[in-house]
């Protein structure tokens, strides 16, 4: 029987380690949630309407902003629960809190149009929301457009412009989009 070369000997074991090489061990994929800072009140009412968020963020997964044009879709970070989900209740929660009350049938009505960690290390939430009792009748309306800073790792890009998703972690990243929320929440209820 012929002896395999020694050349393919060599090839074949250089396939098999680079091979060996992407099969490593892998992080555990994070499942984040958000959540109010406000004390857990049971809702003696309903506050929240429609809430509706860009098509573009309804993911399973989070997504960072790279550019004004490109988006990540992170698959190594999932929400635990529909981003709109989410939403509804951290601003239920909080609303529960700063304004105890509202008019008879009046509910809040919000848009999400941009709500992602970027490039510079910062979440941004830009939203429309009106509290409205009825369709026609608007009591009070406004835009809200906010930037908490996300915290990094030890090691990451520091947030730096040009840094990687990696440059926070997703649970940073939830905390800053929840702490968005809150602001978001309070301004709702000054007006």
């Amino acid at each position: 029987m012929a002896q395999p070369a020694p050349f393919f000997l060599l090839l074949l074991s250089a396939i098999l380690l680079l091979a060996g090489c992407t099969n490593g061990p892998r992080a555990d994929p994070r499942v984040i949630v958000l959540h109010s800072a406000a004390a857990a009140v049971p809702a003696a009412e309903n506050r929240m309407g429609r809430i509706e968020v860009a098509e573009y963020l309804q993911r399973r997964h989070l997504i960072w902003r790279m550019s004004e044009t490109q988006l990540v879709e992170r698959r190594d970070q999932f929400w635990g629960e529909r981003i709109e989900a989410g939403i509804r209740r951290v601003l239920e929660a909080e609303l529960a809190v700063l304004s105890p009350s509202l008019p008879a049938g009046a509910r809040y009505d919000v848009r999400i149009d941009r709500f992602e960690p970027g490039p510079d290390g910062r979440v941004a939430l830009w939203a429309g929301w009106q509290l409205a009792a009825g369709e026609d009748n608007v009591l009070r309306s406004g835009q809200f457009q906010g930037m908490e800073a996300v915290a990094v790792l030890p090691g990451s890009a520091g947030g730096n412009a040009g840094a990687s998703p990696e440059a926070g972690d997703a649970a940073s990243v939830a905390a800053a989009m929840s702490r968005l929320l809150g602001q978001l929440a309070r301004e709702m209820a000054a007006r």
